[in-house]
């Protein structure tokens, strides 16, 4: 089998999903705190679209590579099995947004993915050292893992405060329409966002100690 080399698409796929959330987690929480629930709607459920469609992208990417491992040893797993559990968080949240379902069982499962694609990145870095660029691709797997645990407090903020404002059937428990703590939610938030910047800044710093080194001398 010929050596298919994807990591440069893949990085590129990274880094717009982390646009995206970013530019959907602003505008939601923007006019959710303007108390204008039908345009945080709105704006969540066309982010959820996009988000859709990448996480879709990812999912075919790498479920390719789990079935026919073009790399080489461990590396299949190492970048294939995290791409597989990023694309089942971004598709399930989407699809739930689209359909109108509760969204924080999705950020459940993104606590338990965070915690897994961290410990792909510590353990293949750290131990058995597959990349040459450690501290590059250990900040995205660390980046790309805390979005996916901060992901809970985010859905949970969209089932109350977001989607739950239209329908209070998607809300976790029943609770008031505006948020008792708004200091607190607004840290957990900030620091969700913060946290996708920095996983954006991370997949393209790897990229330029990386991936265009594959673009320079591609199979």
């Amino acid at each position: 089998m010929a050596f298919i080399d994807d990591l440069t698409l893949v990085l590129d796929l990274l880094i717009l999903m982390a646009a995206t959330i970013f530019y959907t987690g602003f505008f939601v929480w923007y006019h959710s705190r303007k108390m204008d629930t039908a345009r945080a709607a709105i704006h969540l459920r066309e982010g959820a679209f996009v988000m859709t469609i990448l996480g879709a992208t990812i999912g075919l990417i790498a479920f390719w590579g789990e079935f026919n491992w073009p790399l080489p040893g461990a590396y299949d797993l190492y970048f294939f099995d995290p791409l597989m559990l990023l694309a089942l968080l971004t598709v399930s949240f989407g699809l739930t947004v689209l359909f109108r379902w509760p969204s924080h069982f999705v950020g459940m499962l993104g606590v338990v993915i965070g915690v897994g694609v961290m410990y792909y990145g510590v353990r293949a870095e750290y131990y058995l050292k597959l990349t040459e660029d450690p501290i590059e691709t250990l900040l995205m797997y660390l980046g790309f893992g805390a979005v996916a645990i901060l992901c809970y407090p985010a859905t949970l903020y969209v089932d109350w405060f977001v989607t739950g404002r239209q329908n209070a059937n998607v809300t976790p428990i029943a609770s008031s329409p505006t948020p008792a703590y708004p200091r607190l939610w607004t840290v957990l938030l900030g620091l969700f966002i913060v946290m996708v910047v920095l996983a954006g800044v991370a997949a393209a710093a790897y990229g330029l100690s990386a991936a265009w080194g594959h673009l320079e001398s591609p199979p």
